[in-house]
């Protein structure tokens, strides 16, 4: 799996992992590197928790400006009533929107839409598709079709 690092499978279970960890932190106060070992006996190869450990990191740094640009999607929902696991995979998404450009976009919101699937509610991947969405086209699509336009 090491030299997995950069295929799809590997950059989901980073992906699960980071929900994971984003949400056991909003409960615990321990160190992330602390909070992944607990919860993972690691079979996996150690770059997929380093891995997860610095986007969760990252993730926590930005979460006020990814928490704003949620709010600015919600129409008629309030953001104290989403649930934990739509939120994380919101931010996770946005995260690697806005802030990774080394990801597709489209392919980011798929995946992150499974993902809240797998670990939401029956309507979570419809409302978190609706909101990668709405990013996705005000902030990605826009962006590039500025850049046409000035080219």
């Amino acid at each position: 799996m090491e030299d997995l690092k950069d295929s799809p499978l590997f950059n989901q279970k980073v992906r699960e992992r980071v929900l994971t960890l984003l949400y056991e932190k909003e409960f615990r106060d321990e160190p992330l590197e602390e909070l992944n070992e607990l919860l993972y006996e690691d079979t996996e190869p150690p770059s997929l928790g380093d891995e997860a450990v610095k986007m969760t990191k990252e993730i926590i740094n930005k979460r006020e400006r990814i928490d704003k640009i949620i709010k600015k999607f919600l129409e008629h929902w309030d953001f104290e009533r989403i649930s934990s696991t739509d939120k994380e995979a919101l931010r996770i998404g946005i995260y690697e929107l806005i802030y990774r450009k080394d990801f597709e976009p489209k392919v980011v919101i798929d995946r992150i839409v499974r993902i809240s699937k797998k670990f939401g509610e029956e309507d979570s991947g419809k409302f978190v598709n609706g909101i990668l969405g709405a990013v996705y086209r005000n902030y990605i699509e826009k962006d590039d079709k500025d850049k046409k336009d000035n080219n």
